[in-house]
Order: C-alpha cells, then sequence, then structure tokens
C-alpha cells in the first residue's frame, strides 16, 4: 500500500510542479506559494474527517511545522527555477535529489538497502545524468541547476521531517506543517508587495496547484506512516 500511495504522490507533485512552473512565467512565486497553501488548506480540512488519527502528540505537529517550513522553502526555490530555467532539466534534478536526501539520512541511521532499492536509486542518478546530455540542458547556467538541487534537498528535508512524526498521528502533522508554512509564506507576500489575490484564469491554476500540492503531501505522509 505504501509504494501505492508514494506512487501517486509522486504523480501529484509532477502535476502541481508543472501547473505552478507555468503560472510562475506571469506571477510572483509568493503569490502563487501563499495562496496554492491557502487553498490547498482546504483539502487537509478534509481528510482530517477522511484519516482519522488514533493518537497524535505534540511533537508529531511540530515536526510537521518543521516539514512545513521546509517545503515552503523548496516550493519558493522551486518555482522560482521552473519560471528562469527549462522545465524538463530542472523538475528530473530536484525530484531525484528530494529522493537521495531521505536515502541517505536512512542508510546514516543504520537502514539497508536491498539490491532491487540500490537499482532503483541508480536508475533515478542516471536519469539525471541523461538529462544533462540533452541539448535543452547545454544552456541551462549552474546557477539554475544548483537551485533546481537545493530546492529537491529542502523537500527531502521535508519527507525526513514528516518521518519522524508518530504512524498512528494520521494528518495531524500536516496540520502543524500548514500552521507554520501559511503564515509565513503570506508575511514575506506582503513584504515583497505580492500578496493580492490571483483573478480569473489565474486563480483556477492557482487552485489547480494547490490541490494538487496537497493531494501529493497527503498521500506522501500516509505512505511513509504505512512503510
Amino acid at each position: 500500500m505504501s509504494q501505492v500511495l508514494a506512487l501517486t504522490s509522486a504523480a501529484f507533485y509532477g502535476l502541481a510542479d508543472f501547473t505552478g512552473g507555468f503560472v510562475a512565467k506571469r506571477l510572483s512565486v509568493w503569490t502563487i506559494t501563499a495562496w496554492s497553501m491557502l487553498i490547498g488548506a482546504s483539502l487537509l480540512i478534509v481528510g482530517m474527517f477522511v484519516v482519522p488519527a488514533d493518537h497524535a502528540t505534540a511533537a508529531d505537529v511540530w515536526w510537521g511545522a518543521v516539514a512545513g517550513i521546509a517545503g515552503l522553502g523548496g516550493l519558493v526555490i522551486l518555482y522560482a527555477t521552473l519560471a528562469a530555467g527549462t522545465m524538463s532539466v530542472v523538475a528530473p534534478i530536484s525530484g531525484a535529489t528530494s529522493a537521495v536526501v531521505p536515502v541517505v539520512f536512512d542508510l546514516m541511521q543504520g537502514s539497508t538497502l536491498t539490491g532491487r532499492q540500490w537499482l532503483g536509486v541508480g536508475f533515478g542518478v542516471g536519469a539525471v545524468l541523461l538529462v544533462g546530455t540533452q541539448r535543452e540542458t547545454r544552456g541551462v547556467s549552474p546557477r539554475i541547476v544548483g537551485q533546481a538541487v537545493a530546492a529537491g534537498a529542502l523537500f527531502g528535508l521535508f519527507f525526513i521531517a514528516l518521518s519522524q512524526a508518530t504512524s498512528d498521528s494520521g494528518l495531524w502533522p500536516l496540520v502543524g506543517a500548514r500552521a507554520a508554512s501559511i503564515p509565513l509564506a503570506f508575511l514575506i507576500a506582503f513584504a515583497a508587495k505580492a500578496v493580492a489575490p490571483p483573478r480569473g484564469r489565474d486563480l483556477w491554476l492557482i487552485a489547480a496547484v494547490g490541490g494538487l500540492d496537497m493531494s501529493a503531501i497527503i498521500a506522501i505522509a500516509l505512505a511513509i506512516q504505512t512503510g
């Protein structure tokens, strides 16, 4: 079940990244991030009733808050990088990095990988190397690559922080994540004069980003708790 949830999360993340990167070419990354998080929180409220927690502690919520701040940083860097760079290059690099960081953390904690899991890691790293050989990549600056890696590393920290919550905490860690990230996002958006609500087509696209992103987060949180 955890593998199905993880793959579902990956699909939602990919769709959210594509949509967010598309909107980021026109709007401030802070406008997108703040409003998509706020709109997506409505899905979390529904999820709290669908996935009740058997037992949640204050520590679960605090670890969620740590994850939320890391995820906020990753989203902002990712959207800014997608707006400035080639999506087909940025997305795979950030995605592979976000997968490698938790693997390294688990190995440092004494975990072991099976041969098939090592093969999967190798495919992920190999995919990024193949991206680097494509014609579209040759015009990408090292700064864009560095930002993609930074975004992926922050997403990896997001996953690590979520994994510190207890397995029966349900979606309460995500409540902590959004309670920490939404006010911070709006505070920075206000300072950047990018707090005005989106309108028309942009509003619907940002709502889609928020819904897809929250769906991905719910799926990966449940995957981490069950596998």
